[in-house]
């Protein structure tokens, strides 16, 4: 388990872009007003957000968005909050972290001790753990 950096639910999705790009991070925490872990936001749940649907279902299509208008992919997190785009909670076990990761494609989940966040445990942490010769 390492620190990592948090976002409350309520903050706009755009302070999660911010967080992901000035901390050089894959994902960050979320926790709610009385800082309690809710949840995670990886750098590939905002990239989903910020893609219209029909690119992520077709490479023929995605080719036909022009990069020219990738500045309007901003705009399509305005009105939405970093709670709008989380795809998952914290397991216990170490397994169970491994299968919620693989499940929601997220690179850091969230460690509660006693209901309060405490740290996270990123993808490079649980691999480096479970891959331990003993």
């Amino acid at each position: 388990m390492s620190p990592h950096v948090t976002l409350r639910r309520d903050a706009p999705a755009t302070e999660a872009t911010a967080a992901l790009s000035r901390h050089d991070v894959r994902a960050v925490l979320v926790v709610d007003d009385g800082s309690s872990f809710v949840g995670v936001i990886s750098d590939s749940e905002l990239l989903r957000a910020l893609l219209p649907p029909f690119v992520a279902e077709s490479v023929a299509l995605a080719r036909v968005f022009e990069e020219a208008a990738s500045d309007s992919l901003f705009h399509r997190l305005e009105g939405r909050t970093v709670g709008d785009l989380m795809p998952v909670d914290a397991e216990d076990t170490l397994v169970e972290v491994a299968s919620t990761m693989v499940r929601a494609r997220a690179s850091l989940v969230g460690v509660l001790e006693y209901g309060r966040l405490v740290g996270g445990i990123s993808i490079d942490d649980l691999l480096s753990h479970l891959l331990r010769a003993t």
